[in-house]
């Protein structure tokens, strides 16, 4: 069925968490899928410079990540030598993977990465097809090239945005998320019984990514004083973010765990403020999502396109949100649109049209003299 060659980037738990994902499906379907890092393709030393300042922007200078990110919005004449940089850096360890493993198909879930990939295929080194798979709600304009085949959205809205900056086809087929995620009244109950939480008690899980980004402490505060809530916060590898929740009394604190598909099956409302992965996990686990103090960029552009697909509700000050978590809590009608409007996300498997290709270009490879 072919081979089919995923570069993902260590920028993130959502690219890595989609990639491993396609990797699996694609695994279980037959097919081979060989996953590699896009930092990779960097010089060592420029890779963790790029990574350590991205973090360093986020979480020092949010609004001049901002400004950066709406640049290619105001200016989209700098997307040419933008690409042409990423390409003169990157392109010789990209293509080399290419000639190695030998893939029928490249799909990236990387926005960087699809820009290298896009240029190459454009110049006519990377003769197979190209796939884009768009991870978040939002798509920038450096999240897409004219040279890839197909461009893959994880909603509607999504494939919308993609068709605004892109003329190649573009397919809406859902999210790639992990199996393991999906209600479980048996999970349920063991991790409420785990984290003292009684079965009547709401329980509201606050998300930070995996870089804790954001002001969390703003977002529990409000939460945790309102009294009529069991607060838990997940801090994902700030191990200083979790200390200052934790000294401050700010509810239930976790650090990394790999625990997330049952503490999400025991949760009533999950508060997130970028649009990531874990929103989309709790979206299959059968759990509303409010998102509160986006963080700049991806996450303002994702929380308004979600917003529109009806898959989250925004408040805007810490009255709202206690309210909205309140309403969301328990069943109702406005809990019960949001929860259906997300489970229609995972009406396709995002793998067919992947694997369509794949098996498309092994076929032309076997008939070839």
């Amino acid at each position: 069925m072919g081979r089919v060659l995923v570069i993902s980037a260590s920028m993130g738990a959502g690219h890595e968490g989609a990639a491993r994902e396609l990797a699996r499906r694609v695994g279980a379907r037959g097919a081979e899928a060989v996953v590699v890092d896009f930092l990779d393709a960097f010089p060592a030393a420029l890779a963790r410079l790029w990574r350590s300042f991205y973090l360093f922007q986020l979480r020092a200078m949010p609004e001049s990540y901002e400004r950066t990110y709406q640049l290619f919005y105001r200016h989209p004449r700098l997307w040419g030598p933008f690409v042409r940089f990423e390409r003169s850096l990157s392109g010789a360890r990209t293509l080399a993977w290419v000639e190695t493993l030998r893939p029928d198909v490249v799909v990236s879930t990387y926005s960087f990465a699809t820009l290298v990939v896009g240029r190459l295929r454009e110049e006519g080194l990377i003769t197979v097809p190209a796939v884009n798979f768009l991870t978040d709600f939002a798509v920038h304009p450096r999240a897409v090239h004219p040279a890839v085949d197909l461009n893959l959205a994880i909603h509607p809205v999504a494939a919308e945005n993609a068709r605004r900056q892109v003329d190649g086809r573009v397919l809406a087929v859902g999210p790639a998320v992990d199996p393991a995620f999906g209600p479980s009244a048996e999970a349920r109950a063991a991790t409420r019984a785990w984290l003292g939480v009684p079965a009547e008690r709401p329980l509201v899980l606050i998300v930070a990514g995996s870089w804790g980004i954001g002001d969390i402490p703003g977002t529990v505060a409000p939460l945790v004083a309102d009294g009529r809530f069991s607060v838990v916060t997940v801090c994902g590898r700030d191990e200083r973010l979790r200390r200052r929740l934790e000294e401050r009394g700010l509810g239930r604190v976790l650090g990394w765990t790999d625990r997330m598909p049952a503490i999400l099956a025991a949760a009533d409302v999950v508060v997130e403020n970028a649009g990531g992965l874990t929103s989309l996990e709790a979206f299959a686990t059968g759990v509303p999502v409010v998102s509160y103090r986006p963080i700049p960029g991806h996450g303002r552009d994702n929380i308004a396109s979600m917003r529109r697909a009806g898959v989250t509700t925004v408040p805007g000050s810490d009255e709202e949100l206690v309210a909205a978590v309140d309403r969301l809590a328990r069943p109702g009608p406005e809990r019960s649109a949001q929860l259906a409007a997300a489970a229609a996300l995972f009406s396709a498997d995002p793998v067919d049209p992947i694997l369509d290709l794949a098996a498309a270009r092994a076929a032309v490879v076997t008939r070839s003299p």
